[in-house]
């Protein structure tokens, strides 16, 4: 009854997890049919990555490393097969949780580069000089990880590739909301002319804002994040110290059938407030 509790439960969690993914990606292609780049996608190859899409993400981690731990436990140190599972579910969500937190601190430097970078080409526009020269400028400044994508536009584009295809293949390398927003600007510019430091100027100021929004939601879930910390950290210091006390009446409550269920239910539900609240503190705009 138990195991079917918790494959029911990680069924559930699998299957939110697909809906948001399909969710976006939808998404995607609406916004994509919608500025009208669906056209230049589906009239030109897909785009060969020379270069790694940044964050680099690990996905297969958090499953692998929770999957491994749940086998250890059961096999090697010899807790119930429930208990077991539940702590792999914890372990892989701890994972997650930390792999994501590296995604989103290499996602802000990136982003804080792009804005940069964005201020310097609009001072070589206004300036008078051309697209190119502006995109030199900014790789004479602008360092890791933001300059082999810049460097990547503006040779393709010199080499005499078609600019729409350069640009939006940034944001197949780069997948994030402000290059997003930075690669349709230049593609709309192209198609429709005008002031390109004026809008330049505009989706600077715009990725700005975005990164100020996104620092203050991370301080505000600091207080939130160290008091889940503190319990979780408060129920594991009461368990091992009932079993200094007294381990073998802690040891035949967990060996039942009750007690099995009542710990491994504990642990999922650890799991899943974490995910939780890593979901309310998430900025989505």
């Amino acid at each position: 009854m138990t195991l079917a509790v918790l494959v029911a439960m990680l069924a559930t969690g699998m299957l939110y997890v697909l809906y948001g993914r399909h969710a976006r990606r939808v998404a995607d292609q609406r916004l994509a049919a919608l500025i009208g780049t669906a056209d230049v996608v589906e009239t030109r190859e897909a785009p060969t990555r020379k270069i790694r899409s940044f964050p680099p993400r690990y996905h297969v981690a958090p499953p692998a490393i929770g999957g491994a731990i749940a086998f250890v436990f059961w096999l090697v140190i010899g807790l119930p097969l429930e208990i077991s599972i539940a702590a792999g579910v914890l372990l892989g969500v701890l994972t997650y949780l930390i792999e994501d937190y590296r995604g989103e601190q290499q996602a802000a430097a990136i982003e804080s580069q792009l804005a940069a970078a964005i201020y310097l080409m609009v001072g070589s526009l206004r300036a008078g000089a051309s697209l190119l020269a502006a995109f030199d400028s900014a790789l004479e400044e602008v360092g890791p990880p933001l300059r082999p994508y810049v460097q990547e536009v503006a040779g393709r584009i010199r080499l005499g590739d078609d600019p729409r295809s350069a640009v939006s293949d940034l944001q197949v390398h780069v997948p994030l909301e402000t290059f997003r927003l930075f690669a349709t600007s230049l593609s709309i510019h192209w198609e429709v002319g005008g002031s390109l430091a004026t809008t330049l100027s505009t989706v600077g100021q715009t990725v700005r804002d975005r990164i100020e929004l996104s620092r203050r939601v991370r301080a505000q879930g600091v207080e939130s994040h160290a008091s889940v910390a503190v319990v979780l950290g408060i129920a594991y210091v009461l368990a091992f110290l009932m079993w200094r006390s007294n381990p073998a009446r802690l040891e035949a409550f967990v060996s039942t059938g009750i007690g099995t269920a009542i710990v491994a239910i504990v642990i999922l539900l650890q799991a899943i407030g974490l995910l939780w609240m890593a979901r309310l503190n998430r900025s989505t705009f």
